[in-house]
């Protein structure tokens, strides 16, 4: 019986999430009535399951899930052909793609991630700031709070320059919000910078990266967390900033000089901020950044929205589709480039 029910699967994958809670609530299972999902979060429960030596696919789902299960899988799995992540970011399994899917069987399977589901959200946010610190928001809130009829001259964004570090999804995402619902200027920084864009105005290389900081009104850093981009957005970028400046931060932490950043807005050197990610998460209390008062501070939930789980197992089935239909995956990342 086991064995014919095998066989009507177009594919079996085993799913690294607790078993209960939002995110697996939201979960797919019924959009694929022929594909057969382990879901566990222990190595001994996926051992036990009688299919575990069919699975042709691992999902990670860094709500919870236990990450270091994919190298425990590995050799129960022979017939693996693809790995997701929940996730946009894939920092947290470097160290298993660079030990497992980089050479041996492991070379020609393919790894996707969630590209796509929550750049709406985070271009949304990187706008809130904008406009927070545009239409001098603090001053408006202590005006009322005071009772103070102050009427003074009300900046607009149209024609100012955004500049955009990594022009990836959240990053074009955020340059079409700007560029076509606030007529702003855009500047992008990627790194090659031949490949041009209808949503930049003007393309930088990493050779040209101060230029995009010393001209921009409002910088947003959209970078992956890679060995590459560690501390990208520092003291010399800071510095280069125009003291009306602002400087946002939505893609990984692990790109951002904190305490460079934090002595740039205690010094006022720069405008202001916006951070929703940062190194180590929760921020400690002994950072610097909590006692910067022209500093917007998120946990991380720019992007927490109240179908966000939704938006990202969407873009799973989107690969999970392609995959039983044995066509390109969708989101395939660079596992040389670790995005």
């Amino acid at each position: 019986m086991a064995s014919a029910k095998r066989a009507k699967m177009s594919a079996t994958l085993a799913v690294i999430s607790p078993s209960t809670g939002p995110v697996i609530g939201a979960f797919p299972h019924a959009a694929f009535p022929n594909v057969e999902f382990i879901i566990a979060n222990d190595i001994e429960t996926f051992l036990a399951h009688e299919s575990i030596g069919e699975v042709s696919g691992l999902v990670y789902v860094a709500v919870g899930g236990d990450a270091t299960l994919l190298e425990k899988l590995w050799p129960h799995c022979p017939k693996v052909a693809w790995v997701h992540s929940f996730f946009a970011g894939v920092d947290k399994l470097v160290p298993f793609v660079k030990s497992h899917l980089m050479q041996g069987r492991g070379a020609s399977v393919p790894m996707t991630n969630g590209k796509g589901a929550f750049s709406d959200s985070l271009a949304e946010w990187a706008m809130t700031a904008i406009l927070h610190f545009n239409k001098q928001m603090p001053r408006v809130l202590a005006n009322r709070g005071a009772q103070t009829w102050d009427k003074f001259v009300m900046d607009t964004v149209a024609g100012k320059t955004l500049g955009v570090v990594g022009f990836g999804h959240i990053g074009q995402t955020t340059a079409r919000m700007a560029k076509q619902g606030f007529n702003m200027k855009v500047i992008a920084l990627r790194n090659n910078p031949d490949r041009k864009s209808d949503l930049a105005d003007v393309t930088y290389g990493p050779a040209d990266k101060l230029k995009l900081f010393e001209e921009s009104d409002f910088v947003v850093c959209a970078l992956p967390g890679t060995a590459a981009t560690e501390n990208f957005c520092g003291a010399a970028e800071f510095a280069a900033m125009k003291k009306t400046s602002i400087f946002i931060s939505i893609g990984r932490g692990l790109a951002v000089d904190e305490d460079a950043l934090a002595a740039a807005l205690m010094s006022k050197s720069i405008g202001g901020a916006a951070v929703d990610v940062f190194k180590q998460e929760p921020l400690p209390k002994t950072s610097d950044l909590w006692e910067c008062d022209n500093l917007i501070l998120t946990a991380h939930n720019a992007d927490f929205t109240s179908d966000y789980f939704d938006l990202g197992w969407s873009v799973f089935a989107e690969n999970l589709t392609n995959f039983v239909a044995q066509k390109p995956l969708v989101t395939e990342i660079s596992k040389t480039a670790e995005y």
